[in-house]
């Protein structure tokens, strides 16, 4: 949930390149108004260009209505323990920021930072580093006033199913219950295999994911074998900033799709079962 923080006293930035910005005057008055800590991986405060995995050093800013103010820049080096993993030290130290803005990050050190209340987002690579920060303030703050939810575009796309053999449940599900396969995938580097079943000849209702992790042994039980639903939605940063508002449980933020166009993210309900929402471009 967002929760905008009241931190020291700081000075608004003074004006340099476009795209950049510079520390403030300690002297200033303190920023009115809710503030946003971001930590982001840039080389030189210009651009969103770093990856996550290769940054060395991460710029702070504390970022108000009145313009971002850079807090500091932690190294890695300065902060790094003995016998701690590159990423812990990195979890740890932009711990109290509320954002973390990189050019591209992985699936799992973002879920790992979404645990941890850090939002990680690569939706902003290439940008300059200023405008950036603007623009996610001003998303995070609008949505605190923002009016009842208009869900006219959203549908349900898919439920999602771990199975222990896939060709068995494709069997089962296309000889007993008449579905077809939509699509099949072989993953081989997350290994798993992945197939789309449904009634019709393509993605236009509701369709089953089945799932078989190839480095399973046991059998699935009826509690772990569900995944998710899926959730076509339309303005998916702003209905993730609404969520987060609300105090939902995000453990992956809003992220490009590997495959396609696709912008997805996932988020929990009350019982812990997720829901993967997709924003699908229009010419889809």
């Amino acid at each position: 949930m967002y929760q905008p923080s009241q931190e020291p006293p700081r000075a608004p930035l003074q004006g340099t390149a476009e795209g950049t910005v510079s520390e403030g005057r300690a002297e200033a008055a303190a920023p009115a108004g809710p503030v946003l800590r971001i930590a982001v991986a840039t080389r030189d405060g210009t651009r969103i260009d770093q990856h996550f995995g290769q940054t060395d050093v991460f710029f702070i800013y504390d970022v108000a209505g009145a313009g971002p103010v850079l807090a500091g820049r932690r190294a890695i080096a300065d902060h790094e323990q003995e016998g701690e993993e590159r990423r812990d030290t990195i979890y740890r130290m932009i711990g109290d920021c509320r954002m973390l803005l990189v050019a591209k990050i992985g699936v799992t050190p973002q879920e790992v930072l979404a645990s941890k209340g850090v939002e990680a987002t690569d939706l902003h690579a290439g940008k300059g580093v200023e405008a950036a920060l603007a623009e996610v303030f001003a998303a995070k703050t609008a949505v605190l006033d923002a009016g009842p939810l208009d869900a006219g575009d959203f549908r349900l796309l898919h439920a999602m199913l771990r199975v222990e053999d896939l060709e068995r449940s494709i069997d089962f599900y296309t000889r007993h219950l008449g579905m077809s396969v939509l699509e099949r995938r072989e993953h081989k580097k997350n290994q798993f295999s992945q197939a789309y079943l449904g009634y019709g000849s393509g993605f236009s209702q509701m369709t089953l994911e089945l799932v078989q992790n190839w480095q399973r042994e046991a059998p699935y039980v009826a509690g772990d074998a569900f995944g998710h639903i899926a959730i076509a939605v339309s303005s998916i940063t702003r209905l993730c900033d609404r969520l987060s508002a609300a105090g939902v449980p995000m453990p992956r933020p809003p992220r490009p799709q590997r495959h396609g166009e696709s912008i997805v993210a996932f988020v929990e309900d009350p019982d812990g079962h997720r829901i993967e929402l997709v924003e699908v471009p229009e010419s889809a």
